[in-house]
């Protein structure tokens, strides 16, 4: 369901292509319960905060690494060690 929604959205709105947070939000907006809350989001607001849904991501990262604010969830601490597990290996080829 998530790859299609996602592979719509992409194919349907361009910018979506350039913005994490636009393709959320839109993805949200059209294949969920939450898109008639959302749709009252005007886009060109969403657009004015391209780039903070990474920034927030990075933070919260950055937070963790000083094991500030870890994750309360252990599927989450293990999705995430498993994800930096796997970067370091891409790198390591690279």
């Amino acid at each position: 369901m998530i790859e299609k929604a996602v592979s719509d959205v992409l194919e349907r709105f361009p910018y979506a292509r350039n913005s994490d947070l636009y393709l959320t939000i839109l993805v949200l907006r059209y294949y969920t319960k939450l898109g008639k809350y959302i749709s009252l989001i005007p886009i060109e607001m969403i657009k004015e905060y391209d780039g903070i849904l990474e920034a927030i991501r990075r933070t919260r990262q950055k937070l963790n690494e000083k094991g500030m604010y870890l994750p309360t969830d252990p599927y989450v601490i293990e999705r995430r060690r498993r994800k930096a597990q796997k970067m370091r290996r891409a790198a390591v080829r690279s």
